[in-house]
This record gives C-alpha cells, sequence and structure tokens, in this order.
C-alpha cells in the first residue's frame, strides 16, 4: 500500500510523519476529548481491520493512515487518471454519478441535516458537504473508533491553515466549513430524534459488518430518517463478474479477506439478496441501485412519505439497473 502511494505522488511517508508527530498535536489529550463513554463498542468492531492486529480501527495508526490508504486505493481501482489524488477522486465520482443516476435527492432545505455513519475520519463527510453547499445544511459525521474522530477533527481545525502550508502537509486541502461536526458513537446508536435527517449515508461500510450489525444500523437510519428520507449506500458487489471471480480465487481473496474479517460474510449477504431484504423489512419503500464502476453499487433506499410501518419482505419498490444493457 505505501509502494502504491509513493510511486503515485502521494507522499504517504511525509503526510504520516507529520500528522503522527510534526503537527504538534498532543493525541493523547485528542483522544479523551473526542471518546464518549457512554459509546459501547460492539465485540465485531474489536476484530483487527486492514492488518492492524493491535487494535484494529481502535489504534492510531489506522487513524493516521487512513486517508493515505483511501488515496492509495483509488489508484489500484482507477489507474490511468493521473498521480496523488486522480485515482480517488475518479473512484468517489464514480459513486456520485451512479447516485445522480438514480435520481437521489439533495437536502437543500434550511435545518436540514446529512447524517455520515462510519465516516471514519471524515473523507465522505467532508465530500458530502462540497457537495451540498446549502447555507442551512448541517452534516455531523458519526464513527466507532475515537481515534479516527479525533483525527477528523484535527483535520476539520486544521482547514483554517494558509493554502501553502495544507498543501505541505496533508494529502488534500483542507477547506474550512462550520456546518460540519463530528462524534464518537454508534451508527446503530446513534442517539438522535426521530425523523430528525434528511439524508443518510453509508460509504464503503457495509463490508465491515457482520449482516446483523448491518440490518441494525439500518434499522437506525429509517428510524432517524424524516419520511421521504434517503439512505445512500455505496459498497462493493459480488453480483459482478470482478468480484465473483476474485473470490472463486482461494489464494487472491485470501489475500483481501486477511485484511476485511467480514467480508466472506458480506458476499453471501450481498450476492444472495439479503442485503436488499433486509432495507425492506426494516421499512424502507422503494431501493434503487445501479452500478457504480464494474466491481461496484450506489444505492438509494427510501424512507415511505408516510411514516414507520415496516414492510413484510415485500418488495414494494425494487428498481436494480446494475445489468441493463444498451
Amino acid at each position: 500500500m505505501v509502494k502504491t502511494a509513493e510511486d503515485n505522488d502521494i507522499p504517504w511517508n511525509k503526510a504520516l510523519d507529520w500528522i503522527s508527530k510534526g503537527s504538534g498535536q498532543d493525541w493523547e489529550a485528542s483522544l479523551s476529548q473526542a471518546t464518549d463513554p457512554t459509546t459501547a463498542t460492539p465485540a465485531y468492531y474489536r476484530a483487527p481491520f486492514h492488518a492492524y492486529l493491535q487494535g484494529g480501527n481502535l489504534c492510531w495508526d489506522a487513524a493516521w493512515e487512513q486517508e493515505l490508504a483511501g488515496k492509495a486505493v483509488g489508484q489500484r481501482n482507477f489507474p490511468g487518471n493521473g498521480p496523488g489524488n486522480a485515482g480517488e477522486e475518479a473512484f468517489r465520482s464514480a459513486f456520485e454519478a451512479a447516485l445522480e443516476s438514480l435520481g437521489c435527492r439533495v437536502p437543500s432545505k434550511p435545518g436540514s441535516l446529512v447524517v455520515d455513519l462510519g465516516c471514519g475520519t471524515g473523507t465522505s463527510t467532508r465530500r458530502l458537504a462540497s457537495r451540498i453547499p446549502g447555507p442551512g445544511v448541517t452534516f455531523l459525521g458519526l464513527d466507532l473508533s475515537p481515534h479516527f474522530v479525533a483525527v477528523a477533527k484535527f483535520l476539520q481545525g486544521r482547514a483554517a491553515a494558509s493554502e501553502v502550508e495544507q498543501e505541505v502537509a496533508w494529502v488534500e486541502p483542507l477547506t474550512a466549513d462550520a456546518r460540519v461536526a463530528f462524534s464518537h458513537r454508534d451508527a446503530a446508536v446513534t442517539r438522535l430524534e426521530p425523523g430528525s435527517a434528511a439524508l443518510v449515508n453509508m460509504d464503503l461500510i457495509a463490508h465491515e459488518l457482520t449482516p446483523e450489525a448491518s440490518k441494525e444500523i439500518f434499522m437506525e437510519a429509517h428510524r432517524i430518517l424524516e419520511p421521504g428520507g434517503e439512505l445512500w449506500v455505496n459498497e462493493m458487489d459480488f453480483n459482478t463478474p470482478g468480484f465473483s471471480d476474485l473470490r472463486a480465487n482461494p489464494l487472491l481473496f485470501s489475500l483481501i479477506r486477511a485484511t476485511e474479517p467480514y467480508l466472506d460474510m458480506y458476499a453471501d449477504y450481498q450476492a444472495s439478496g439479503e442485503l436488499i431484504e433486509d432495507l425492506f423489512s426494516c421499512g424502507f419503500d422503494t431501493v434503487r441501485i445501479a452500478a457504480a464502476t464494474g466491481r461496484h453499487f450506489a444505492l438509494v433506499a427510501t424512507k415511505p412519505p408516510d411514516g414507520d410501518k415496516p414492510q413484510k419482505k415485500k418488495r414494494r419498490g425494487l428498481d436494480d439497473r446494475r445489468f441493463y444493457s444498451n
């Protein structure tokens, strides 16, 4: 991963050295401030995600390196788009284009709340804010890792630094936005008021969950969404030849599975259609899904405008556009 980054003009080592040591941040004090003692850590979340054997997502290395790894993964998924952030930009733009093709509803009404579940160090939350410029829209990123939340808050604070300083220090420019906040909470227990969110976002986190945890989060997303509100899900698609062929290769798939402890569970859950069935059983009225890349999908699930009555595994509105042929 480090070699992929450095070979593509992503200054992994320089940026890591700055954020971990050279920024002058008291990280233990930041962790104490970011930690919500009332947020319990579920057992599934203590797994050694992404080869961080000592703590998984609950460690500083994972938090400091998350955005660096995201850019390296972007280069692996979308090579040939240029150096630096170009691969990740192409990768994320593909999801955004797919959501737009599904007619996703972008909140604009003053007072609207956008909730980003599993926000990590804030990349997806900041990007949502950059796409939704309404002055009255607010954004709340939630994550189970207080280390991630501490880094998200730190980077948000650094957005006030000069552009020259940012360019030297971090791997992408940071834009100050007072509408954005981050909090240490469980996506399945947000403690937000019912019907308080216009949009809930889940960006590449379902493959890091057990199916049971995914359903709990879908239930919570439905609870906090306003009538007619939308849940956006961007994820891996094991119905595509790319991922199904990869899974059929035991050696290659074992390398990926070594860093993703629930990937086998997710693959079965998603490819079987159970993920979509759970969205309906949690009360979503319509589900629209489209291909984002050759191996990923974007999904929009809509809460019915007439309230919270759960649907009994009945597909009131499934619009699956992934495999349309022209």
